[in-house]
């Protein structure tokens, strides 16, 4: 009885051997069950490994990551790049759906295209938020915005456009976007991040370095004119997105950041 009092949608019948279509397909039954009765919707039942990673070693090896952005010219071979993404099955969902969809961009033109995109849109948005009339309704109805700040970026953005030619990609040789259908009631970009994170530690784990774009998401995230550029279907919105690549330099120390102010109720 261990899976119908772990089922979290009380959708498992022992006496008739049925599943309910209350089921949210979570998996625990499946991975509870000691007689491995319950069988997957996909694949084969896999008994878990026993691992040694402490919390302690978790809290090492954490510690280590940092965002990359000096690669190494190296391809990240094909079939690591598909581990990274067969790893995402054992990722949790937000609202248990998986509507997630992955495209890796590995070749250098168009990694260089999803580069130029980016800068482009992102400039052209600095310039119509800092515009007169558009700065003065944000003075008025968003005072908290900092418009200066908005003008500084757009000057940096354009003076490292004459200076670098992958100011936003950083040469990384493949870029991970996760997208899927825009919708009201799902939880996408939750998904999005939390599947980003895990192949990021995994990425990591392999030896690979990574890096969260949000000037990606920014830019070209809403806005479904740029995906056939990248085989993504126009209705489908950029979620996350991630650097990967070998990375150039070796960090030697921890760099601690200040922890988040927590409430206890």
């Amino acid at each position: 009885m261990k899976c119908v009092k772990d089922c979290p949608s009380n959708a498992i019948t022992i006496a008739t051997g049925a599943i309910a279509n209350t089921c949210i397909h979570c998996g625990h039954c499946i991975a509870i069950c000691p007689e491995m009765t319950v069988f997957p919707d996909k694949g084969e039942i896999v008994p878990l490994r026993p691992h040694s990673i402490t919390a302690e070693d978790l809290s090492a090896f954490t510690a280590g990551i940092r965002s990359c952005r000096h690669y190494q010219s190296k391809e990240v071979p094909e079939d690591v790049l598909m581990q990274l993404v067969d790893n995402l099955k054992h990722c949790p969902s937000a609202s248990n759906a998986r509507p997630l969809q992955l495209t890796i961009v590995r070749s250098s033109e168009k990694i260089q295209l999803l580069n130029k995109l980016t800068e482009d849109s992102l400039i052209k948005l600095f310039s119509f938020i800092t515009s007169p009339f558009i700065s003065l309704l944000i003075k008025l109805f968003v005072p908290k915005m900092n418009i200066q700040k908005l003008k500084r970026y757009k000057e940096f953005f354009i003076e490292q456009q004459k200076v670098s030619d992958s100011f936003i990609c950083h040469h990384a040789p493949a870029v991970i976007l996760f997208h899927g259908p825009v919708t009201k009631t799902g939880m996408l970009e939750a998904d999005a991040n939390i599947w980003a994170t895990y192949t990021s530690l995994h990425a990591n784990a392999k030896g690979l370095a990574t890096c969260f774009n949000g000037f990606i998401v920014k830019a070209l995230g809403k806005n479904g004119k740029h995906n056939h550029h990248f085989g993504i279907p126009v209705t489908n919105r950029i979620y996350a997105s991630l650097l990967l690549g070998y990375p150039k330099v070796k960090y030697k120390q921890e760099c601690s950041r200040e922890s988040p102010e927590v409430t206890l109720v």
